[in-house]
């Protein structure tokens, strides 16, 4: 569990964030006991786009802080996103996360910049997507464009669109087929030997 800075710094403090804690697990990994290809990212609605960053941007100059832990690849070998915020860019944008990310009058450069589907390319780590049709807050478009984008520069990706889920469905029961969405997820990771 990742916590970032965000509004009360700006970026890019978030992508800072994510990929120093992405190093110092590489970093100690033998300590943590983890396999040094087995390092991955997992984020939900905002934590999405902050995941999805992470895979998209793990070489990005703003990403690094000067420490020596720079040195370390920020690269997740994979990603898990849950309903994410991808697109800084009308219309599918989700207006509150690009202000809390960029503040209210951020150039259309650093608003594309940072709408990650511009940034996918053919190190952008394997990636699995879920989304809800119904999301009335993180319009489903955010996944989709994510996935196209991971399609054309032939990234490993499986989405899964539910009917039905709202935002924010997490791991609880009762929200039908939406419910069985981890139970994927860890055939997913299983497929791809990151999970025995």
């Amino acid at each position: 569990m990742l916590k970032y800075r965000l509004a009360d710094h700006g970026h890019p403090a978030p992508l800072q964030d994510v990929l120093r804690a992405i190093r110092t697990v590489r970093a100690h990994a033998a300590d943590y006991g983890v396999a040094l290809d087995h390092i991955g990212v997992m984020g939900s609605s905002a934590g999405g786009h902050l995941a999805a960053s992470a895979g998209t941007l793990f070489d990005d100059p703003a990403g690094r802080t000067g420490a020596a832990l720079d040195a370390v690849s920020a690269r997740p070998d994979f990603m898990l996103l849950m309903y994410p915020v991808i697109t800084l860019m009308p219309p599918a944008a989700h207006e509150g996360s690009r202000h809390a990310l960029l503040g209210a009058h951020s150039g259309p450069e650093v608003v594309k910049a940072m709408s990650v589907e511009t940034r996918v390319g053919p190190r952008t780590p394997p990636t699995f997507l879920v989304h809800s049709q119904d999301d009335g807050a993180v319009p489903v478009e955010n996944s989709l464009l994510f996935f196209q984008a991971l399609t054309r520069a032939h990234v490993p990706a499986e989405m899964h669109v539910f009917e039905r889920g709202g935002h924010g469905m997490g791991m609880s029961p009762g929200q039908g087929d939406a419910s069985l969405w981890p139970k994927r997820a860890e055939e997913w990771l299983r497929d791809r030997k990151l999970i025995p």
